[in-house]
């Protein structure tokens, strides 16, 4: 074990080990925890990477039926659990340019977390898929690219 590694799990035992002496977090607080220490990338962010750079690789990290449901055009299904398995047995490249997205980013901020403590230098987490949709931004499955559309409720 390298330093890093070292004083990310000390870290972390300390921190969870603190804040929750005797009793389990909850799913909030553990959403919180995934996201500490990730800045996270933008709507507009993705866009102009998958302009700039056709090599980048942006990968949904949802569950392969999230995925098959909807996801961002151009998109890999590389769920949580198997993406760092899979990015070690196929992406050598260290500087390779990875975005992450997941619904509402907690699981990509933890594959993050994962791929820069296997190497990888230049990984980014989105803010997650809620908000790409909720953004009226193309949506893409096997029946083709759509956009989801907010329906006002007549009362």
């Amino acid at each position: 074990m390298n330093m890093k590694s070292l004083v990310l799990a000390v870290s972390a035992l300390m921190v969870a080990g603190l804040s929750h002496a005797g009793e389990p977090m909850t799913v909030e607080e553990v959403a919180r925890a995934a996201r500490d220490g990730v800045t996270f990338v933008d709507n507009d962010y993705i866009s102009a990477r998958q302009a700039a750079n056709p090599e980048l690789l942006l990968l949904d990290v949802r569950s392969e039926g999230e995925f098959s449901m909807g996801h961002i055009p151009g998109a890999r299904s590389m769920a949580r659990g198997v993406a760092e398995f899979r990015m070690a047995e196929t992406v050598r490249d260290a500087d390779a340019e990875i975005i992450l997205y997941c619904a509402t980013g907690a699981r990509a901020a933890l594959v993050q977390k994962a791929l820069a403590e296997q190497g990888y230098r230049n990984v980014s987490a989105h803010e997650g898929f809620d908000t790409w949709a909720a953004a009226g931004l193309p949506v893409e499955n096997t029946y083709g690219t759509f956009r989801l559309i907010e329906r006002k409720r007549a009362d």
